[in-house]
């Protein structure tokens, strides 16, 4: 079964927004890359997709998400909410859960 990787893109960047303490979902792509020096530059959502990359492999379904979140909130505790909210929903969209998520977090000061 082929996913729409874009829809499931959406629909797991809109729950990872739902996440308590979540301040936004980075895009992948040369924006990332400069996020030192310019973080508002990167917090806009690409418009055909979500933030949260989602790929079709032969093994099964890849997510990668980005996030962001302020000093004081517990980056352990946000990255392991990400990963299970953005299970829960591409398994309830595509029927199947993701072979593979990676949740990476990035403390804004």
């Amino acid at each position: 079964m082929t996913a729409d990787t874009r829809a499931l893109s959406r629909v797991a960047t809109e729950a990872v927004l739902g996440v308590p303490g979540v301040r936004s979902v980075i895009p992948p792509g040369p924006s990332l890359a400069v996020l030192v020096r310019d973080v508002r530059s990167v917090l806009d959502l690409p418009r055909d997709g979500g933030a949260v990359l989602v790929d079709e492999r032969g093994e099964g379904l890849r997510v990668r998400v980005v996030i962001a979140v302020d000093a004081g909130t517990s980056a352990i505790g946000r990255a392991k909410a990400v990963r299970d909210v953005v299970v829960r929903r591409v398994e309830d969209v595509a029927g199947r859960r993701p072979t593979d998520v990676t949740v990476r977090v990035v403390e804004i000061v």
